[in-house]
């Protein structure tokens, strides 16, 4: 099931950057990957952070995410089986403040926990050696891929 989770990921991210696209916040609820009460957890060093459940809260969570941005862009760079029906995934984003105009990038980790093929959580790091170390994972099992 590890590696068929790790799968799912690689998908969710296209459908995510294709919901993007089409300006569909709730296209991995929509294709059946994220389970309808799964939950996001953002960083807590993110303003206003606090847990997002559902669809609904997805698309809160990234419009209240994304509304001071255009330009706004996002990608994995890795993603790594975590056992446990999780997996780890480094990401990278970057965008332009609306109205300040100057450009951002920061990567973080995510940690997407599983069941049934549908992700029930997905937790965010402020950095992806975090999000490792949030489940057991040290650097070097990282990049043993």
């Amino acid at each position: 099931m590890s590696q068929e989770n790790v799968e799912t990921a690689w998908r969710a991210w296209d459908v995510f950057v294709e919901g993007i696209e089409d300006g569909n916040f709730a296209a991995l609820f929509d294709a059946g990957l994220y389970a309808p009460s799964a939950t996001l957890v953002p960083t807590q060093e993110a303003s206003g952070a606090k847990t997002y459940v559902g669809r609904d809260g997805f698309v809160e969570w990234m419009r209240t995410w994304t509304e001071d941005f255009r330009d706004w862009r996002i990608w994995p760079e890795k993603i790594i089986d975590a056992g446990d029906d999780r997996v780890v995934a480094s990401a990278r984003q970057t965008a332009i403040g609306k109205a300040s105009g100057v450009p951002v990038e920061q990567r973080f980790g995510i940690v997407f926990t599983f069941r049934s093929g549908q992700v029930i959580e997905q937790r965010h790091y402020i950095d992806p050696e975090e999000a490792q170390e949030a489940v057991g994972l040290s650097a070097q099992d990282a990049h043993a891929d």
